[in-house]
């Protein structure tokens, strides 16, 4: 398996451009260094001018950064895109059928499969819940999926955020600065829109 700190999104593993980023390599070639320097530093005072900014648990200085900003983006294929969405729709699936048993039968429990004392003494779960079914039985309605690519082809989840994946809000400005800042670029590539995301519903 390839060590995803030694992953190279735009070359892989060798050194021509991966096929996402051969509209984007293009571009990007094409730009003066210093130019892309001073408009990342933009980014990054817009960001802390209007404070997006996220919160780092466990240090007690420092605990608020700004959110980074990197003027070369993560690009997925859209075949590859279809093939994460198949995979998180039935991951955050799993998670709401997992909190619906909890809730209800807690035949998870009964089967040795999880401790009950993991669930019972979790500061997380509320009694009060028991028995009681949401609307479409979703417990959790916003999942934020933390995906590392490890390999050409391989993608590892390194944690699931069911409380409060503030990662979303990141996402949206940061496509919102990028559009500000290089709107050539979006003309020039066809890039899925986001900002839509708060009123689709990924589970249907």
């Amino acid at each position: 398996m390839t060590d995803f700190m030694n992953f190279d999104e735009m070359f892989g593993t060798g050194e021509q451009h991966r096929e996402p980023y051969r509209d984007y390599h293009q571009w990007f070639e094409s730009q003066d260094g210093a130019w892309l320097h001073r408009k990342s530093d933009e980014a990054e005072t817009v960001f802390r001018k209007i404070g997006i900014t996220f919160s780092v648990y466990g240090e007690e200085e420092a605990s608020e950064r700004l959110i980074p900003f990197d003027v070369v983006p993560r690009i997925i294929s859209s075949r590859e895109w279809s093939r994460l969405v198949r995979g998180i729709r039935q991951r955050v699936q799993a998670m709401n059928a997992f909190l619906y048993d909890v809730y209800h039968r807690q035949e998870i429990i009964r089967a040795g499969r999880v401790p009950a004392a993991l669930i019972a003494e979790n500061d997380a779960f509320l009694p009060q819940m028991i028995g009681v079914s949401p609307p479409g039985n979703v417990y959790t309605h916003v999942v934020g999926v933390d995906i590392v690519r490890t390999g050409e082809n391989e993608f590892h989840v390194l944690e699931d955020n069911a409380r409060t994946p503030s990662g979303v809000s990141y996402m949206l400005e940061n496509r919102e600065i990028m559009l500000q800042m290089f709107p050539e670029l979006f003309a020039q590539i066809n890039v899925q829109a986001v900002g839509n995301y708060p009123k689709r519903n990924f589970l249907v």
